[in-house]
This record gives C-alpha cells, structure tokens and sequence, in this order.
C-alpha cells in the first residue's frame, strides 16, 4: 500500500477501532456528562498518531521478488534496523490541539507545519475526518527523515582535502535529541567539537542547545535555551544565551602578494537573554521584544601573533612584518559592553506548501506576504571606543522580508542592515561604524506545473515537475569596519568556480542562474537523485578592508549531482564540479561535496558578515527562523 493511499485508509481503520473499544466508548460517556463549550465547528474526539519510521515494508511484491525489488528491500529493511521511530508522545507534545478541543483548522495547520519544521521529520500531515455532524478526528500522519549521519565533504581546490567529517544521530531514542561530534578544518578554521541539543528540554517546548571543543589556537563553547514563538500563534518567546571562542580572524590576499592569507587571533564571549511578545492576529502581527546583551571582544596575541601563510596552510604560518600587521591595525579595537536592546516590528506571514524547489521530490513550507523589523540597542554606562575615550554607543538593526508566489512560480526577498553610532566628545569617532548589510532575492519557477490554489497542500496529484529553474540574487558588504571583517567573491556560497579566498572584497555581488532536474531510477523509492546545471557570476568592490581590491565581473559554470536519501526528504547534498570562465580555466575547476548555495530552507544570510557580526544576535531572531 502506497502511502498516499494509506493517508485514506488509515482513518478507516483507527476509528472503527476506536469505537470499538470499550474503554473509549466510556471515555466520551465521560465527556458528554462533564458541561463543555459550544463549538462553532465540530468537536474534536481524538487523536491519532500514525509516526512512520523511514521506509514502509508493505509496498508490495519487490520485498519478495528478485533483482533490484529485492536489493531495495533489504536496503529499506535494514535502514528501518537501524532508525530510532520518533515517539509519539514527541509528537503529541508538537501538537496545538488535543482530544476535546474545539475543530480549528488553522492550529491543524500550524501543528502540521511545526512537524515539517523539525529536521528530522522527512513530512507530516494533519488532517481531520468527519465521524458526525458536530465530531471529527484528527490524523496525525509523520514520517522519519534518515538521522544517524556519517557526514564527509571532500573539496577538490588548491589540491584535494576534508573540509568536514562528522558523525551524528539527530534523533536520539525518538526523543528528537542531537548528539554528534565532528571535525571541521577549513582553512583557518579547525573545530573539533562535541554538539547536544534538544527540541523539548525535560518535556517542554523549550530548545536546549550545548556544544565545545578545541580550535586551531584555544577552546570554544556555547549554550542557549530557547523558547520560540509558536507557530504563527504563539504570543510569547524567550532566548537565553553564552558563547565563547578563541580563534584566528582570516583574511584573504589578493593575487601576486608573497602570501595568501593573514591570521589574526581574536577571543569573543556573547551573552544574552531577551523576551519577545507578539499581538494581533495570525497574518497580521505586530511582534515587541526586550533585552539584555554583553559582548567582550579581546585580541590579546596582537599585534606579536599576526601570522601569513604561504599556500594556505594553516599549519605552519610565519610571524607577519610590520606593514602587514599595520594593514589590519583600524580593525584591531577591543571592546567590552553590555546593552539593553528593544525590538519592534510588524509581520503579515502567511505559508504555502510545494514540492521540488530546493528538494528533489520533497515538499517544504514557503513563507508570503511581509515582515519589517527594527531592533535598537544602547549600552549601559560607558565603555572605551578607542585609548583614552569613553563613550555611549548605540546599535540599530532593520529587517525586511517579501515573499510572493503564483500557480508556476515562488519569490523571496530579504534585506538586513545594521550599525552603530558612538555618542562621544570626540568629534574624529562621530559617526556610523561596523555597517554591515546583506540582501538576497531567489526566483522559482516550476514550467509546467499544473495550476492549483496557492492554498493547497501537496497531495498525492501533486507532480513534482521534471525541471526548476532558479534564480538568485545575493549581495553583501560592510562600511567603516572598527571589528575584522573581510568578504569573498569565490567559495561555494559565492562563484562556485573559484577558491573560497579568492576576491578578497569590502562589497560583493553575485548572480545563480540554475536548472534543477528531477530524475528517476530503478531505487525511487530509496532515494531521489537529480542534475544541476548552473553558472554564477559576479563582482567585488574595495572598500575600506584590508587586502580587498576590485575585482571586476567574474563568472563560472558547472554541473551538479543531486542526492537525498530517503526519498523526500529535504536534505540535498550535491557533488558540484565548477569551472571559471577565463584563461586556463579548465586547470582550475573546483569539486566539492556541499549543499544548495541558493535555498529558501537554509534562509539569506551570509557566513563571512555573519562572523563579524557585533552585539547581541538575540534580537534579529524574532524573524522566520525563531519560529516553530
């Protein structure tokens, strides 16, 4: 039985059950007798939880035949022996209804979407059946995403290495606990590291968060509690939040200096603790946030430990001259506040669901409509911009998000700025500092996809179509820099045919222009596969950052092999070659192992402005991702 015929069958089953258990039949006497509050609509009389593991075993006769049928089924078998079911009382926990409740169709969506939303289910559904006139039943129909991950990205540019191997199980007993170690070592960065987190800390809807581990030059650790909004009807939100890091700040060189990088070690602890209150209707929100944040940003090895290195290794720098050390001495300003930070805003966010956009065959949620934010933050007393100088700073965020769809297509736009301002008595530190913004707008358009209500869910006649053309449009920078900062036109989030140091830039824009194709195969329904073909293109621009200059217009091209296992999840991983366009460019493609660099699942936001990032980040999170 396939599962879009069991989503009719289940019901059928559980309720003819249902009423014939006794003691069920006693449970609704019980209920009758107790006075309730009338409905508008019907009354919900229970609630059954159908949690799938990973494969289902009884699709047929492949399980029994020979060949492939019975390859794929031993595979499915055995991927189910190894697979912790989410339990149901996990489920139930997610869940913004229960027994007795009045029929709200928009709390079955919001449940449904939360489901979807944690990364280790592969899909859910919530759906009610009618038993009565005024009664119906609610089916809860999960299935598991594949969680115990064996994870290597290979890279193949300035010769061939591991930039990350981990191994995770993101769904410890069912209980929807991650626990995983890992070694990242990119470049400057190498992380050995220990993650545990959880979705619901000793049974509530609170997430807990604590990891640590050893950097190239100390240690580094964090912890948050998180209490996220709701869905689109939850009305209160708290985070809670430390972090500390030593590390090396890397800067990239541009082509012909006698090095390609420069390290320059830095130490940050963060803290905060912020509470979020949002009124008014699903749709039309206006959200209000207050908090407390501390910083202390510290470079105690400079300018004696500022390092260059020859050919990118990391491991054996050599000590940096004098007019180097002086190229990075205006980012070199120690800091150490604590602010207190307001957050306002409006969000008008509605979702849709549709399959195949940054998945093969999976379907995800899509935000519409519209959001504003604007965060503000002012320290508490006084703390020293440069030698000798106090003075009071104050910190602005603003947010934008747009989104928008047709029956073919699917737009989202994202735009974030931020900066501070000192209040000092000294007329050369006026000014706005630490300016950074990022903006993203990515374009989806499914040709040939059969028109349907923006409002319908994927169902079994929804087609994923054989081709998804994409594209996007990234942009990012930074101004008056006082902390480290540092953009890359190249990488694999910029032009994929190039380094990842390449470029060095204060500004960089760049355009992803790409085909995704849907392919089948004898093993369907164990994976999904698929192409990608693309080409990027872009430029970076000077500024004010060390070692950037001009870059010019720069393009490549490649090709990419799309997997996800199990089939329909939403998790990609891409095996991509990428070639530059210009003189020997064939001597110099690149092949990596990574994921999507344009996805609405993983969000807008660029990792270089992200590490040089100041202040509280607590405050920005009253955004799409701080919500459940």
């Amino acid at each position: 039985m396939t599962r879009a015929n069991a989503r009719w069958a289940i019901p059928s089953v559980l309720l003819c059950a249902a009423f014939a258990e006794p003691q069920a039949a006693s449970a609704l006497q019980a209920s009758a007798a107790a006075p309730e509050p009338e409905c508008g609509t019907a009354r919900i009389g229970s609630v059954f939880v159908d949690n799938h593991t990973i494969f289902e075993l009884d699709r047929g006769s492949p399980a029994e035949g020979d060949g492939w049928g019975a390859f794929a089924a031993k595979a499915r078998a055995f991927a189910n022996r190894l697979h912790w079911r989410t339990r149901r009382g996990f489920i139930e926990n997610e869940l913004l209804f229960a027994a007795g409740d009045c029929l709200d169709p928009l709390l079955l969506d919001e449940s449904g979407r939360i489901l979807r939303a944690l990364p280790f289910l592969a899909d859910a559904d919530v759906y009610a059946v009618p038993v009565a006139a005024d009664e119906v039943h609610v089916v809860v129909d999960t299935q598991d995403d594949w969680t115990l991950k064996l994870d290597v990205r290979p890279e193949f540019n300035q010769g061939f290495r591991i930039t990350y191997a981990g191994f995770t199980e993101e769904n410890l007993f069912g209980t929807g606990t991650l626990l995983g170690f890992y070694l990242r070592e990119r470049d400057e960065t190498r992380d050995l590291g220990l993650e545990l987190s959880t979705h619901q800390l000793a049974g509530t809807r609170v997430d807990g968060r604590i990891g640590g581990g050893r950097t190239r030059t100390g240690v580094f650790f964090h912890e948050s509690l998180t209490y996220p909004f709701v869905g689109e009807v939850g009305r209160w939100a708290f985070i809670e939040s430390y972090s500390y890091r030593e590390d090396l700040f890397r800067y990239a060189a541009p082509v012909g200096s006698p090095f390609t990088n420069v390290s320059l070690p830095i130490q940050t602890r963060r803290a905060a603790t912020t509470l979020g209150l949002r009124l008014g209707t699903p749709g039309d929100l206006t959200v209000l946030g207050a908090g407390i944040s501390w910083e202390d940003v510290a470079f105690s090895g400079f300018p004696s430990d500022v390092t260059v290195v020859e050919d990118f290794d990391f491991s054996n720098p050599a000590p940096a001259d004098s007019a180097t050390v002086e190229m990075v001495r205006s980012q070199v300003n120690p800091r150490r506040a604590a602010h207190v930070n307001v957050v306002a805003g409006k969000r008008n966010i509605r979702y849709i669901r549709r399959n195949g956009l940054d998945a093969i065959q999976g379907s995800q949620d899509i935000r519409l409509g519209t959001q504003a934010l604007v965060s503000l933050g002012s320290t508490l007393g006084a703390f020293e911009s440069s030698p000798g100088n106090e003075s009071h700073e104050l910190r602005g965020r603003l947010s934008l998000f747009g989104g928008a769809a047709g029956d073919s297509w699917v737009f989202n736009a994202e735009l974030n700025v931020e900066g501070a301002r000192l209040i000092t008595g000294n007329p050369s530190d006026r000014g706005f500092r630490d300016v950074l913004g990022e903006f993203g707008a990515y374009f989806y358009w499914q040709p040939g996809r059969r028109p349907a209500g923006l409002d319908e869910a994927p169902g079994p006649a929804a087609a994923v179509p054989r081709h998804t053309l994409v594209l996007g449009v990234k942009g990012a920078g930074g101004w008056n820099s006082f902390l480290p900062f540092q953009l890359n036109l190249g990488g694999p989030f910029g032009i994929r045919g190039y380094d990842r140091a390449e470029f060095p830039a204060a500004q960089k824009l760049v355009a992803h222009l790409e085909d995704r194709i849907a392919l089948g195969g004898p093993f369907s329904d164990l994976f999904d596969l698929g192409l990608a073909v693309f080409a990027d293109a872009g430029a970076g621009w000077q500024g004010t950052v060390p070692f950037a200059a001009d870059s010019d217009l720069q393009s490549a091209v490649g090709v990419g092999l799309r997997f996800v296992f199990p089939a329909g999840s939403r998790k990609v991983t891409r095996v991509d070659v990428a070639i530059p366009i210009r003189q020997g460019g064939l001597r110099s493609l690149q092949f990596r192992v990574g994921y999507n660099a344009i996805s609405l699942l993983s969000g807008f936001g660029d990792e270089q402005v992200r590490r040089s990032r100041g202040g509280s980040q607590a405050a920005s999170l009253f955004g799409g991702q701080f919500n459940r």
